[in-house]
């Protein structure tokens, strides 16, 4: 499971990938959850494997969905944020520079902070037995760094998450 996919990376427009991947995400919302997008209008592009990019958004769209299962609001946001110095956390170093930001949001369940440390590890999983393989979010993780990228979450239990996804511009 954690051996390196063969990747085809591309120089992309995340607002093209995000439109071409709009009618599965609504699709997989379901009945009470909604999918928002915003996209900065100055976006830049980013170089990455597109069908693991897609991979990447899906199942945090789907994570975010299982979180609420009383219905609300999936928010994707895309930005370009510049580090004017390097950002630290969770064991990891972003360089200073500018990046592309995914973010997506959900207004669900939470994770509790004493399982959120442990969240990208193959096999751990917050769902019940029988509904999640625990395999999702190691990909996302695997598939981010590949790509030169770097990915954190934030939650507060009863709130909700936020997966923040970096990518260096692609100049």
């Amino acid at each position: 499971f954690s051996r390196k996919q063969t990747m085809r990376p591309e120089v992309l427009d995340l607002r093209d990938t995000m439109s071409d991947l709009t009618h599965l995400l609504n699709r997989l919302m379901g009945e009470k959850v909604r999918l928002e997008l915003d996209h900065d209008p100055g976006l830049q592009p980013i170089r990455a494997d597109r069908r693991q990019l897609d991979q990447v958004l899906m199942n945090l769209v789907v994570n975010a969905r299982d979180a609420m299962p009383e219905g609300g609001t999936v928010r994707v946001e895309t930005r370009v944020e510049r580090l004017a110095k390097p950002l630290c956390r969770d064991q990891a170093e972003v360089p200073k520079g500018r990046y592309v930001t995914i973010r997506v949001r959900d207004e669900g369940v939470g994770i509790p902070p004493e399982q959120i440390g442990r969240i990208f590890e193959p096999f751990f999983t917050t769902k019940r037995a029988g509904e999640g393989t625990g395999l999702g979010l190691s990909m996302v993780y695997g598939i981010v760094k590949q790509s030169g990228g770097y990915v954190f979450a934030d939650s507060t239990p009863g709130q909700g998450t936020v997966f923040t996804l970096y990518f260096p511009v692609h100049d």
